[in-house]
């Protein structure tokens, strides 16, 4: 893997960890995403206007554009949720470590992408990493599948279960956006799918969660802002370097976000469990570099 495309993807990692830690918390996770996306699509209309007249849409993308739309209502609605059931240092790591494990199974033979026997072992070493992380709420899980429990474990099961989700949802759209950029421009793809995700968002936001958008834009203006900026000027980032280098090794290696993320929940959100992650951290912080350097 490149220095370019190394850099590219640490960079969009940390920005994603922060812009993370904003949403949660806001009051109403799904409210303050939809306004930071709307705020999104008002940042980077001139520069999608722009690149769109230099870049014009084949008609073989819009199916890419339109799928990955679909996908990212689902993520939004999974990350929510599991911003709402779950702390951020738990939460965060399970949902982006998910499609470490998922999307190479897969891109083999949807994508049909080689990847060298380093970077195996730093995918492994990542996934390791994440197990090692989150012990606890993984056993959770297979004790209560489904997070449905009663009494004081539910909402760790629950926040559990909808990080898993989102990182199906993670692995689904990695795989269509590996192939869409190849189509479509990037900054054009990107700023598509956030107006088709708006869009798809808007009747269940504009019906059910007014209430939630008025008190967020009053007293988070400044944080959706923040995130408007972050949200797609990260992925473009990650958009950009699917074009340099195999999705495989993105999908993992911008997963030093799970460490960022991590530390974030525990230092800044005072969430616990420093100790125990110390160990994954170094695992998925070895895995970083034998993708970087060797893979």
């Amino acid at each position: 893997m490149g220095i370019l495309a190394t850099v590219l993807v640490l960079s969009s990692a940390s920005l994603h960890a922060s812009w993370n830690l904003l949403v949660k918390r806001s009051q109403d996770t799904l409210a303050f995403l939809f306004l930071a996306n709307l705020a999104t699509l008002v940042i980077y209309a001139l520069p999608f206007a722009g690149f769109l007249r230099a870049h014009p849409i084949p008609a073989d993308g819009w199916p890419f554009v339109a799928a990955t739309s679909t996908i990212h209502v689902a993520y939004y609605l999974c990350l929510s949720a599991a911003y709402s059931h779950g702390a951020l240092s738990l939460a965060y790591p399970i949902a982006r470590g998910t499609g470490v494990a998922l999307v190479p199974l897969l891109a083999l033979p949807l994508l049909h992408e080689r990847i060298s026997l380093a970077g195996g072992v730093g995918i492994a070493l990542v996934v390791a990493g994440i197990l090692v992380m989150h012990q606890e709420p993984l056993r959770a899980l297979v004790r209560q599948p489904l997070g449905i429990a009663a009494g004081q474990r539910s909402g760790v099961n629950l926040g559990t279960f909808f990080a898993l989700l989102t990182g199906l949802a993670i692995c689904a759209y990695s795989l269509v956006d590996k192939a869409g950029v190849a189509r479509v421009h990037p900054v054009v793809y990107g700023y598509l799918l956030m107006a088709g995700m708006t869009l798809g968002l808007s009747p269940y936001i504009l019906t059910r969660r007014r209430a939630g958008l008025r008190r967020e834009w009053d007293e988070n203006r400044v944080p959706i802002l923040v995130v408007g900026l972050l949200v797609l000027g990260t992925y473009l980032i990650i958009l950009t370097a699917m074009r340099l280098t195999a999705v495989s090794y993105i999908v993992a290696l911008r997963e030093v976000s799970i460490v960022i993320g991590a530390v974030l929940g525990v230092w800044v959100l005072g969430e616990g469990g420093g100790r125990e992650r110390i160990p994954g951290a170094v695992l998925i912080l070895a895995g970083v570099l034998a993708i970087a350097v060797m893979g």
